[in-house]
């Protein structure tokens, strides 16, 4: 008489998990939704390049994460935004092109979390690499933004962990245009 009825009860518990473990999946898929919309509504500006250069962050602080700094939450590493500013300061295309494909590989660090997330930042930073169009200016950004094992090694797991198949986005390359 009782096994029917532990029978039961454990079914009813399982049930139970099984709801509460859908409902958090659907949670998840909705903040997705909204994470990925972000990540493709995130635009270089003219605020994000215009005023004064943030200040050079203190080494330590700076590669004790691979988000690192970014005082002036441009979206892009401070050492990273200094570096290409003082370089191609007086040519303002390639300062902004080069700091648009920066601040899409910087979301690797700051926006990925999950596949579509990942697919999200991937497709933005063919946006980037389009913007730029020069191969060797491409290297020297990800050199920058990938400068420490850290930061290689960050990219690299995210990359294994979320990987899938996606398509690149028809879309503008360059968020501004001169």
């Amino acid at each position: 008489m009782r096994w029917p009825l532990l029978v039961v009860g454990v079914l009813a518990m399982i049930f139970v998990a099984l709801l509460v473990w859908r409902i958090f999946v659907l949670a998840d898929n909705d903040k997705t939704k909204v994470d990925v919309a972000r990540i493709h509504a995130t635009k270089l500006t003219w605020g994000d390049i215009n005023g004064t250069l943030p200040p050079d962050p203190d080494s330590a602080e700076n590669n004790a994460t691979p988000a690192g700094v970014d005082s002036n939450s441009n979206g892009i590493r401070d050492d990273v935004e200094r570096a290409i500013y003082s370089k191609y300061k007086d040519t303002p295309r390639v300062v902004i092109a080069m700091l648009q494909y920066a601040k899409e590989l910087q979301m690797e660090f700051t926006e990925v979390r999950n596949s579509e997330t990942l697919v999200a930042v991937i497709q933005e930073e063919g946006r980037g690499y389009g913007c730029v169009n020069d191969d060797k200016k491409i290297k020297e950004i990800e050199s920058l933004v990938l400068n420490n094992d850290k930061r290689l090694q960050f990219a690299e797991d995210i990359l294994r962990k979320y990987m899938v198949s996606y398509t690149l986005l028809n879309e503008e390359d360059c968020d501004i245009t001169l």
